[in-house]
């Protein structure tokens, strides 16, 4: 059985920066070395991904959309490095 709710660490890390998944410690409570690994590192391609495309300076919702997204998958990778040095 995964422990990632999305079936993946790809799709949950999707669904993370889409807001379908609200991310707190007890995320992760479930998690083991090889799953922090796996996930943190889709979540470090997702955000290059998102960071690699750049809406146009008029689309304003598209600017904002893009951040949200990012500050999802960023306040995620914060909280999933303290859960994994705490569980050291």
């Amino acid at each position: 059985m995964s422990v990632f709710s999305g079936g993946s660490p790809y799709a949950t890390v999707r669904d993370i920066a889409d807001g379908y998944i609200i991310t707190t410690e007890l995320t992760f409570k479930q998690y083991k070395p090889p799953d922090f690994q796996s996930f943190l590192f889709e979540a470090d391609k997702l955000l290059r991904e998102i960071r690699g495309t750049q809406p146009a300076v008029t689309d304003i919702e598209g600017i904002q959309k893009r951040q949200r997204r990012i500050q999802r998958v960023q306040q995620a990778l914060t909280i999933a490095n303290n859960v994994k040095a705490r569980k050291r």
